[in-house]
């Protein structure tokens, strides 16, 4: 079983691919808001750099949010896009969990979702203790689940992964077409848009 799996939910974009829940190699780049332009190059890389191609992989598992509104959207589309022209099998797992799967214990994953929120969840090794949610850090740091768990503020510093646990955690997609990306957060434009309805 081969799993080509990528998040780019944050600044940090990984991309990786297993075998039977083993990692054999991946990649991460470092970059702000330009994910765009080197997803899906970075996928054809690493296929290369095994020898591989598309029609080899078995599964595709993209992290899906939340995060970064254009990250996630990007990560949904190149899914999608993957998964319908070569009939892949398709499933989304929490960016939180992605990104962090890798530690061991009480875990409290992160992102600053800016203006003293946070998108954040718990969870201890692969068990979800808290969903993950758009929250006030202030009000989050009351929880005592929270307070008896490791914080890590996922960023180029802060992130391990787990291929085993990503694969037993992924949710598989039965409409691909349908999949939208775990944005959590209403979006600035939708915001006006009830604004301007209330005046």
């Amino acid at each position: 079983m081969r799993t080509l799996f990528f998040d780019v939910s944050t600044n940090v974009m990984y991309v990786g691919i297993a075998k039977d829940d083993i990692l054999i190699d991946y990649s991460i780049r470092i970059a702000q808001r330009d994910h765009a332009k080197y997803l899906v190059d970075r996928i054809d890389q690493i296929l290369k750099r095994n020898k591989l191609s598309l029609s080899k992989i078995d599964e595709l598992i993209i992290g899906y949010g939340p995060g970064s509104y254009t990250g996630i959207r990007i990560a949904v589309v190149v899914g999608k896009m993957l998964a319908y022209a070569r009939n892949i099998k398709l499933k989304t797992v929490s960016s939180l969990f992605f990104m962090t799967s890798g530690y061991e214990g009480k875990v409290a994953p992160m992102v600053d979702a800016r203006r003293g929120y946070v998108f954040s969840g718990i969870y201890e090794n692969g068990n979800t203790l808290l969903e993950d949610g758009y929250r006030l850090f202030t009000e989050l740091q009351q929880l005592e689940l929270y307070k008896q768990a490791q914080t890590i503020l996922i960023d180029d510093r802060s992130f391990m992964v787990n291929p085993k646990l990503i694969r037993e955690k992924g949710i598989m997609v039965d409409d691909i077409h349908g999949l939208v990306p775990h944005y959590l957060r209403r979006t600035e434009a939708e915001s006006h848009a009830d604004q301007k309805s209330e005046t």
